[in-house]
């Protein structure tokens, strides 16, 4: 427990909200491997029955024993009660942007999700927002916040981690924080230095294209490396040998 935490009255470091999917989930065991006091706020009761009994609700990579290890020393649990909110000096907002029938982002997704838990909200906090979200969303929670009357700092710090490997990169990669504020980007900053040991400083609107482009250029190098996979077989050839003959001591071509 930090000292800021404890003279504001807080008697938790990190709430993570929707805290026991596979993003939320690695991103508790990490902070609180690193010593931080974690509450973990899901309203999926059987995953938060299976995370407090130490056990992992799914596959993760190197996530099983540091999750026992902070459930059995009292550094992590799980909780059902949105009044855990109030809680903590930290809020890590992790929804999900569905959308409708023709794509379209609903962006008011991670905004309700934070009225949801309105009542809590607390001076002084600070609210992360983590998941991927349409432009735009970090400036409406702001607004949100502002509509409430909470002092609260709002950042943007989205997570860029594959399944799986969640334990070993969110160590290792640099962790992009956002913010409108001087203040709201240092707080944010000092919290993923627990993990990061590289922080990378953008504007918030920056932020959030910068991870829809990370996604992106993703999806467009699997599905360039699919459709080239379907013309070998159209003309009834290996792709592996030609993956193989491309690839071979040929640096740009490693990542197909």
């Amino acid at each position: 427990m930090s000292d800021v935490s404890a003279s504001a009255g807080f008697t938790t470091d990190v709430v993570v909200i929707g805290g026991c999917g596979r993003v939320g989930l690695p991103l508790g065991i990490a902070l609180a491997s690193r010593g931080l006091q974690v509450t973990l706020y899901d309203i999926n009761e059987a995953a938060v029955a299976v995370v407090n009994s130490g056990t992992l609700p799914f596959d993760e990579e190197g996530a099983a024993e540091p999750l026992a290890r902070a459930v059995a020393e009292g550094r992590l649990k799980a909780s059902t009660d949105p009044a855990s909110v109030a809680e903590a000096e930290n809020l890590v907002v992790i929804v999900g942007t569905p959308v409708d029938e023709h794509l379209n982002p609903n962006i008011a997704a991670v905004p309700k999700a934070i009225e949801r838990c309105a009542e809590y909200l607390r001076d002084g906090q600070l609210i992360v927002l983590r998941s991927t979200v349409h432009p735009g969303v970090t400036a409406l929670t702001e607004k949100l916040i502002k509509k409430l009357g909470v002092n609260a700092d709002v950042a943007f710090c989205p997570e860029r981690i594959a399944e799986g490997k969640a334990m070993t990169e969110l160590f290792e990669l640099p962790q992009i924080v956002a913010a409108r504020t001087p203040e709201a980007a240092e707080r944010a900053e000092k919290l993923f230095r627990n993990l990061a040991s590289q922080i990378v400083i953008l504007e918030p609107e920056e932020a959030e294209l910068a991870k829809l482009f990370t996604n992106t250029w993703r999806y467009i190098k699997f599905a360039a490396a699919n459709q080239f996979w379907m013309m070998s077989n159209d003309f009834g050839l290996d792709f592996e040998r030609i993956r193989h003959a491309i690839r071979f001591q040929y640096p740009r071509a490693t990542d197909m």
